[in-house]
């Protein structure tokens, strides 16, 4: 099978693991939620049971970090499916007080948090090319939001056939096939590095002879394939470094930072307008159902013209219009503007996705992939749990009012940000092997 082929065939593999696995995570999250509620009818617990499948991608980010550049990253995501496996597994047969079922989101939030880290970290390098990751990342959001969509169907149906206990086995069963997926990154991983190699010692046969190219293709495959550890000191202050070194860099995180904490209020209060919506709390769920359509669409848009464009302009550009769409659901609350309102922020929230994920990863050197990432992921989960928080002091009655407070600061953030972001030149890419002692930050690298 040539390495074409072979591309081909584990894409296909990745993806189908990556839409079955989130799947399964949002099975565990509505299954335990639901468990929650039934086992011990307290708000409080099922609060903290979302909380902890929040933090530890904030609090963890810096060893989770350090874990993906020490080790490689497909052995690494490997054993966090494995472990993924094991502790729903184990949530099916015993987890049903606060104490267990709050641990069990803890400890599978903990897990996510690895195993998206590697991804971020594997991307790049299985695809170099910057158009071909945007491409990439496009595909994997689309397929990553079809799963957000069947995952809370499949685990109705799976409760009212055989309760929570089923549904949990369900998800241990996504996980253990999403590790299918690792042995086919691995060899994939090894035959890339294998060409690379190749091509380099090719270049160097003219001079030294062809023996001596072969023992260079062997050398640099083996080496490249095996991903040796470099170094990993300073964690998460490394990767929160990094990640806002540049002044492209800084104006487009500190754009994403404000929207989505803004957001993130709207989020919270929309249950609370559902009542001043024509239809009520129908209308309300067929809002959020046309928004996760427009999250399975919108990275298709990035096929076209707009993949041309800067990804950082893209990221902040859709920021705004997520904004101005909860600006206008806000402002004329009627069912058919709400739904193309709704269409239009859902398509914009996945390319801000894809757009961000992509600038901020392409660039990024090998070994300080891990931490970047999970700085990215800790700044953007600490965003939404200062909206969250923000959120829980407005008042019930002031739904309305937050929700257009919120989506006109989203909009105006992402609007300023775009002109920012057009005006500043490109960040200039870390130098190779950039690992930065613990202690150091480089030139620019806080905002």
């Amino acid at each position: 099978m040539t390495h074409a082929r072979q591309g081909r065939a584990a894409t296909l593999m990745v993806i189908a693991a990556l839409l079955v696995s989130t799947v399964g995570d949002e099975v565990a999250m509505v299954a335990l939620a639901l468990r929650g509620a039934d086992r011990t009818g307290l708000t409080s617990v099922v609060s903290a049971q979302m909380l902890a499948g929040l933090v530890p991608g904030i609090a963890l980010g810096g060893p989770i970090g350090r874990i993906v550049d020490r080790f490689r990253a497909d052995a690494v995501l490997g054993v966090t499916l494995a472990l993924e496996c094991l502790v729903a597994a184990a949530a099916a047969a015993v987890a049903d007080g606060a104490v267990l079922l709050i641990a069990t989101m803890l400890l599978l939030g903990a897990l996510g948090a690895v195993a998206q880290t590697c991804v971020m970290a594997l991307v790049p390098r299985l695809f170099p090319a910057a158009d071909v990751q945007l491409r990439v990342n496009s595909l994997m959001e689309s397929v990553r939001n079809a799963g957000y969509i069947i995952g809370p169907l499949l685990v109705g149906l799976l409760t009212a056939h055989g309760g929570t206990g089923l549904a949990l086995a369900v998800d241990a069963g996504t996980f253990a096939f999403a590790l299918l997926a690792v042995p086919v990154i691995s060899r994939w991983l090894v035959m890339a590095a294998r060409e690379r190699a190749g091509a380099a010692g090719r270049e160097r046969a003219g001079a030294a002879g062809r023996a001596e190219a072969r023992a260079a293709e062997t050398a640099e495959a083996v080496t490249e394939g095996t991903e040796p550890a470099g170094k990993t000191e300073g964690g998460l202050r490394v990767g929160l470094a990094l990640l806002w070194a540049g002044a492209q860099r800084r104006a487009t995180l500190a754009t994403i930072v404000v929207t989505v904490a803004a957001t993130s209020v709207v989020n919270v209060l929309l249950p609370f307008f559902a009542d001043d919506i024509p239809g009520g709390t129908a209308a309300y769920g067929v809002l959020l159902a046309i928004w996760s359509v427009g999250l399975v669409l919108g990275p298709f848009t990035l096929r076209g013209g707009l993949s041309r464009q800067p990804t950082a302009v893209v990221a902040v550009g859709a920021a705004a219009i997520i904004g101005l769409s909860y600006l206008v659901s806000g402002a004329y609350p009627v069912v058919p503007l709400m739904l193309a309102a709704f269409l239009c922020g859902g398509m914009a929230n996945a390319v801000q996705n894809v757009a961000l994920r992509t600038h901020v990863m392409a660039d990024c050197p090998p070994d300080v992939r891990g931490r970047v990432g999970a700085a990215y992921g800790a700044t953007l989960q600490t965003s939404v749990a200062v909206g969250f928080a923000l959120a829980g002091l407005a008042p019930a009655d002031w739904a309305r009012w937050g929700i257009l407070t919120g989506g006109g600061v989203a909009f105006l953030a992402g609007s300023i940000g775009w002109f920012r972001t057009r005006a500043v030149a490109p960040s200039p890419a870390p130098a190779e092997g950039a690992s930065v002692a613990a202690g150091q930050v480089p030139e620019g690298g806080t905002p």
